[in-house]
């Protein structure tokens, strides 16, 4: 089976983790030869697999075009687009890989009109064009059904994994980092659905009982945040972004944090916590979207947007340590469940599906 994988977008955060992921784990299996669609300029997530770079954005209309030329002269016996843009025109039997509504379900976090109306355009030609579509979670399947109905019966849910990234070589946190006192983390993207207010608002009641505990929050920093929440209080000075940090270095933070704080309102997935609980670090997030799909019954949940339940939930888990040793090992255990072997399995048990309903076909369908 020759499958041409679009991976124009691998190096963005949590779609480059599943086009890597998943690539590499496909180029290992027998009966499969890929096609890898990269970006000018970036490295293919499969060092000499076949790859083919594409120089127009993804997101334009240009970026369509050049990637119907692309598979029209690749020749492959389908097409997997591991993000919405598809190719145009779509001849050949297509997959797509939908891996959250967010722009279309959360106001604000794409204020643009016009780049909200081309995602949902490109959505909404996905929902025509693929033969099936990959949701990473019941909830966003559940999302499509309701955003688009007629792609309701060909949505198939696989879900992502976390262990290659757990697999990786560790690293050593800087001084500034390491340095201040046992710390809680969480994610520092600022978008409305990750709902950070919630989480400082939280850690400052934790403050009270806690004041020697810090809030490291990964991503880019960003001045008088923790302030404009909290006001010029102790719990907000105890708030520090990491700014950009590499897979050894965030896997050194998972490791030492005394616990990992999810907030979010919305999430396809939720690579972060399955992340931490893969690293051995205790989980408390919001019982939000695909959350509980991901941490099931080892984690910590309070409802979104409940500061008291989950300043409460932190406290419960760093007051007694017999419960965190337990979410501990719950944690390694449910995160086993989720391997990128497992997923590329799933991913070709599709593709089988795919091809099957044109008739096992390795010639392009108009």
């Amino acid at each position: 089976m020759r499958v041409l994988l679009d991976c124009r977008m691998a190096s963005w955060s949590g779609i480059g983790r599943y086009s890597t992921g998943l690539a590499r784990e496909l180029a290992r299996m027998d009966g499969l030869e890929i096609v890898q669609v990269i970006e000018e300029g970036l490295a293919a997530p499969v060092p000499g697999a076949e790859t083919i770079t594409a120089r127009s954005h993804a997101f334009y209309p240009t970026g369509g075009l050049e990637l119907g030329r692309i598979v029209d002269a690749a020749k492959p016996d389908l097409v997997h687009c591991l993000h919405v843009p598809t190719p145009i025109p779509s001849r050949y039997p297509l997959a797509v890989t939908v891996h959250d509504l967010t722009p279309l379900r959360v106001p604000g976090v794409m204020p643009s009109i016009v780049r909200r109306s081309a995602y949902r355009w490109w959505c909404g030609r996905a929902a025509s064009v693929a033969g099936l579509l990959i949701a990473d979670s019941r909830a966003t399947a559940t999302d499509v059904a309701s955003f688009f109905p007629r792609a309701a019966g060909r949505t198939r849910v696989v879900e992502l994994a976390a262990d290659d990234f757990v697999g990786g070589p560790g690293g050593e946190l800087s001084p500034a980092l390491a340095e201040g006192g046992p710390y809680l983390l969480s994610m520092g993207n600022t978008k409305p659905h990750k709902d950070l207010p919630t989480l400082l608002r939280a850690f400052a009641q934790v403050n009270v009982r806690r004041p020697d505990l810090r809030l490291l929050l990964v991503g880019r920093d960003e001045p008088g945040y923790a302030v404009a929440v909290l006001g010029d209080t102790p719990a907000a000075r105890r708030v520090a972004f990491t700014g950009h940090v590499d897979d050894p270095t965030l896997r050194a933070l998972y490791v030492g944090a005394e616990a990992f704080v999810f907030p979010s309102r919305y999430e396809g997935f939720g690579l972060p916590p399955l992340e931490a609980m893969a690293s051995g670090t205790p989980v408390v997030c919001s019982d939000a979207s695909s959350l509980p799909e991901v941490v099931g019954d080892a984690a910590l949940l309070f409802p979104a947007g409940d500061v008291t339940a989950a300043a409460g939930a932190i406290l419960q888990l760093l007051d007694d340590r017999t419960l965190r040793a337990s979410l501990v090992a719950a944690g390694r255990a449910r995160a086993a469940l989720f391997t990128w072997k497992r997923t590329a399995a799933e991913t070709v048990a599709v593709y089988r599906e795919l091809l099957q309903a044109h008739g096992g076909g390795t010639s392009p369908i108009e």
